[in-house]
């Protein structure tokens, strides 16, 4: 009588095949997730275009920004009246005249329409750009990061929520 022969197990296989397809997955998943975080053109001109037409004309506005790896933030305070900057400190210290356009709301919507620009040019290289508004307070912005990727160039920018002055 012949013995028959021993069939291999092979059951482990599938335990890689599941192990593999879950990995990739995830990846599509974190890949997909972040590619819609991406603040677009259309998503920041929308928003300007919300806070032109119904933001506060009368505001105070602190918020903190971050470059690159430095551990130290960058405190500012900012008083618009009118729409238009009317006092300015940075880390505490009044901040002259004429920069008092580039610190309020529309200076931050400025700034962002900027990079904007310049990592729309050939060449540049590629960035991660993600803003938060504030759904509450047409549109104020919350949030904002760049990040060059494959670098260490990163800008990072928290509002305050804005106190809103006047009638």
């Amino acid at each position: 009588m012949a013995i028959p022969p021993v069939k291999k197990n092979r059951r482990w296989i599938w335990f890689f095949v599941v192990v593999f397809t879950l990995a990739f997955l995830a990846t599509v998943t974190l890949v997909v997730f972040n590619l819609q975080q991406q603040l677009t053109p259309e998503q920041l001109a929308a928003a300007r275009k919300l806070w032109s037409e119904k933001g506060p004309r009368d505001y105070t506005m602190t918020y903190t920004t971050r470059v690159n790896e430095d551990t130290n933030l960058n405190h500012y305070w900012v008083k618009v009246r009118g729409g238009k900057v009317v006092a300015s400190k940075f880390n505490g210290n009044p901040q002259s005249s004429e920069l008092l356009h580039y610190r309020g709301m529309d200076g931050r919507f400025d700034d962002m329409e900027r990079f904007m620009i310049k990592d729309s040019e050939q060449g540049s290289p590629k960035v991660f750009v993600r803003a938060i508004f504030d759904g509450q307070n047409a549109s104020a912005l919350r949030s904002y990061v760049r990040r060059v990727m494959g670098g260490r160039q990163r800008v990072e920018i928290n509002v305050d929520p804005l106190t809103i002055d006047g009638p």
